[in-house]
């Protein structure tokens, strides 16, 4: 009897399933991969922001924060938020060292960048709450628990407050800042000063 060399349809039908698993299991697996290492990086800019802003309390405010002109100081005090858009962040001469804006390019230049590649805006708003521990109610903030990953690269900045999972609730301490950032892989990362 004459045996040829050579390979089965079976097993030539084997090989290929398990490849094919293989490889749908790779790229299925490198998006989600991808994704964490993103949100890896956006945790350590968060913890880069409030490291540098207790550093700028520290070193050059007596323990003060940066300050708003009145103007933004009403709309903050109005439960509203102030944005500081970092793509029109510019050295200017108009601009104080101690304000957000002056803050944002004195401390981080041009390189404060989320992985996907636009800067970070920055949404600062206030707690507006007395009872330490209590929610803050602010649209923004509410906005940033229900919404879903884009979240316009916007770093939720929330004065009078402190981290409380993946929210900020009220501090006694109104010099203290819960930093928060909506994550592409799910949830919120908060980061306190």
């Amino acid at each position: 009897m004459d045996k040829k060399n050579g390979f089965t349809l079976i097993e030539v039908i084997l090989v290929l399933a398990i490849a094919g698993l293989i490889f749908a299991l790779t790229f299925t697996a490198l998006p989600a991969l991808w994704a964490s290492e993103r949100d890896s990086e956006r945790r350590d800019d968060v913890l880069k922001l409030a490291q540098q802003l207790q550093n700028f309390q520290t070193n050059n405010n007596r323990g003060a924060l940066p300050t708003l002109t009145t103007g933004e100081q009403s709309i903050v005090n109005a439960g509203q938020s102030v944005k500081i858009a970092g793509d029109s962040i510019v050295p200017s001469s108009a601009l104080s060292d101690t304000s957000w804006s002056g803050f944002y390019r004195g401390y981080f230049g041009e390189d404060y960048s989320d992985p996907d590649g636009p800067r970070y805006n920055w949404l600062i708003m206030s707690c507006n709450k007395k009872t330490p521990d209590t929610p803050c109610p602010n649209n923004d903030l509410n906005k940033l628990a229900n919404s879903s990953f884009p979240n316009e690269y916007n770093v939720y900045i929330v004065i009078g407050a402190t981290c409380s999972g993946e929210t900020a609730v009220a501090s006694a301490n109104n010099r203290k800042v819960a930093i928060l950032y909506r994550l592409e892989g799910g949830g919120v990362h908060c980061s306190n000063t």
